[in-house]
C-alpha cells in the first residue's frame, strides 16, 4: 500500500513537472508573441512618428540651406564691401603717410639747408680766423724783425753815439792843441829867422828844429781834424738813415 502510494506520488510529481514545463513553454511563447506584437505596434507608431519628425527636419534643413545660401551671399557681399573699405582705408593711410613723409622730407631738407648755411658760415668764420691768424703771424714776424732791427739799431746807435762822442772829444782836443800851437810856431819862426841871420847869440840853435817840429805837428793836427770832421759827417748821415 505504501509502495503504491509512493508510485502514485511519483506519477503526480512527473505530471506536475511536465505540466510546469508546458506552462513555462506556453508562457515563453506568449512572451515572444507579446514582444513581437508590441514591437510591431511600436514599430508602426515609431515609423509614423519618425516620418513626421523627418518632414520637420527636412523643412528645417531646407530652411538652413536657404539661410546658408543667404548667409553666404551676405558674407560675399560683406567681403566685397570690406575689400573696398579696406582698399579705401589703405589708400587713405598711404596718402596720409605719403603726405607725412613729404612733410618730414621737406623739414629735413630745410634742416639740411640750414645746416649747410651754418657750415658755410662756420667755414667763412674759420677762413676769416685763419686769415686773421696768418695776418697776425705776419704782423708778429714783422714786429719781431722790427724789434730785432731796433735792438740792432739801438746797439749800433749806441756805438755810433759813443764813437761820435769820442771823435768830438778828440776833435775838440785837437782844435785846442792847434790853437795853442799857432803862437808857439810864430814865436819859433822868429827865433829861427834871428838865428839864421846871426843877429843875436841869445837864440838857441835848436829854434829852427823846434819850429819844424811844431809845423809838422800842426800839419798832422789839421789832417786829423779833417778826418774827424769827415767821420762826424758820416756819423750824422748814418743817424739820419737810422731815423735818430
Amino acid at each position: 500500500m505504501t509502495s503504491q502510494n509512493n508510485i502514485e506520488d511519483q506519477d503526480e510529481v512527473v505530471v506536475i513537472e511536465e505540466r510546469d514545463k508546458r506552462t513555462h513553454f506556453y508562457i515563453g511563447i506568449a512572451a515572444v508573441l507579446g514582444l513581437a506584437f508590441g514591437g510591431l505596434v511600436g514599430s508602426v507608431l515609431t515609423a509614423n512618428k519618425w516620418e513626421s519628425t523627418y518632414q520637420v527636419l527636412e523643412e528645417k534643413y531646407q530652411a538652413l540651406v536657404s539661410d546658408k545660401s543667404d548667409l553666404v551671399s551676405q558674407v560675399k557681399t560683406r567681403e566685397a564691401g570690406l575689400d573696398k573699405e579696406i582698399e579705401a582705408k589703405v589708400a587713405t593711410l598711404l596718402a596720409e603717410k605719403e603726405e607725412t613723409h613729404k612733410a618730414e622730407l621737406n623739414a629735413l631738407q630745410e634742416q639740411l639747408t640750414e645746416v649747410e648755411k651754418v657750415n658755410l658760415s662756420l667755414e667763412a668764420q674759420v677762413k676769416q680766423q685763419m686769415d686773421k691768424l696768418s695776418s697776425t703771424k705776419t704782423e708778429n714776424d714783422k714786429l719781431n724783425r722790427q724789434a730785432d732791427m731796433q735792438a740792432t739799431m739801438f746797439e749800433r746807435s749806441r756805438e755810433v753815439f759813443k764813437k761820435e762822442m769820442q771823435i768830438s772829444q778828440d776833435l775838440e782836443s785837437l782844435e785846442k792843441e792847434r790853437e795853442s800851437l799857432l803862437p808857439k810856431i810864430e814865436k819859433l819862426k822868429k827865433e829861427c829867422d834871428v838865428f839864421l841871420e846871426g843877429k843875436s847869440w841869445d837864440v838857441k840853435s835848436d829854434a829852427c828844429d823846434k819850429h819844424d817840429e811844431a809845423n809838422s805837428r800842426l800839419s798832422q793836427i789839421d789832417q786829423l781834424i779833417e778826418v774827424h770832421k769827415m767821420d762826424l759827417k758820416q756819423i750824422k748821415e748814418i743817424t739820419e738813415d737810422m731815423g735818430l
